[in-house]
């Protein structure tokens, strides 16, 4: 049944550690704004520090959402939810109050020193204060009744195959990073069309007005390096230029490999077309 901890138990931490995603809630104080879930990439992503507190990378976005209701005065609540695709069905809420450390700030740069990922704007830190999931084992052996009572708890949730992360997102965001440090390098001032002018644009407030990534912050990460503000590794090159699952090969096929049904049904389609115009 459900059960609800102080804490992540140690038989959740591997587990929550091997999903591929999860998702995160906020919202701003006033009941007329607007809720927030974002789905978010566990991808080298998602840390767990201890039992009470975890942390994520923040990747660049078209809103600025969570950030805004964490730095909102006053409020903070965020929840972190994990279920399972495979397996045994499992869902675990991590409820917390979360701290966004934006990138320049020296408490960014002490949770990632190095390996950023390109178009990555903060680190989000959630000190958790309630667990709640539902243990699998005992509903095993209850009643039809009861397991069916408990179907939002991981039991309705459909069995999905992981195939591999996209990587449009870090293609896009380095592209723009590296206009930046472009311009930087050669006007000594960032691209109306960097990260740095996106940020500006879009992710300086959330949909309901409240100010989200700090313009100071922006500046200070800039100024004192002018030619070197965006830096990456090889290993974060190779995440972001390697094909992704949206890539056109994957979109066509498994893995890059063109699926022979894919193809039959693309050359009959243009049979057929070619047939109609012809006719018609």
């Amino acid at each position: 049944m459900g059960q609800f901890f102080d804490e992540i138990p140690n038989f959740l931490i591997t587990w929550l550690e091997q999903q591929q995603m999860f998702w995160t809630a906020t919202a701003p104080l006033s009941g007329s704004g607007h809720v927030n879930l974002s789905p978010k990439c566990t991808r080298g992503t998602f840390h767990i520090v201890n039992p009470q507190k975890v942390w994520y990378e923040d990747m660049s976005g078209s809103g600025v959402e969570t950030i805004s209701h964490l730095k909102e005065p006053g409020n903070g609540r965020i929840t972190v939810l994990f279920h399972a695709f495979g397996g045994p069905p499992r869902i675990c809420r991590l409820f917390g109050t979360g701290t966004v450390h934006e990138y320049g700030t020296p408490e960014y740069n002490e949770f990632i020193p190095k390996n950023r990922l390109p178009g990555s704007r903060a680190v989000i830190v959630v000190d958790v204060h309630k667990v709640g999931t539902v243990i699998f084992g005992f509903l095993l052996f209850t009643n039809y009744h009861l397991l069916t009572s408990y179907q939002s708890c991981g039991y309705a949730i459909p069995f999905y195959e992981f195939k591999s992360h996209r990587n449009q997102l870090l293609q896009w965001a380095q592209k723009k990073e590296s206009t930046d440090n472009e311009f930087l390098e050669e006007y000594n001032e960032v691209s109306s069309k960097g990260l740095y002018s996106y940020w500006k644009e879009n992710n300086a407030r959330s949909i309901d007005g409240i100010p989200g990534l700090d313009s100071k912050t922006f500046n200070a990460a800039i100024n004192p390096f002018k030619t070197g503000v965006f830096s990456y590794t090889s290993d974060d090159k190779s995440m972001a230029t390697s094909r992704g699952t949206g890539s056109l090969a994957n979109l066509l096929g498994t893995n890059g490999i063109l699926d022979s049904k894919f193809l039959t049904g693309v050359v009959l389609g243009v049979l057929a077309t070619s047939m109609l115009v012809r006719y018609v």
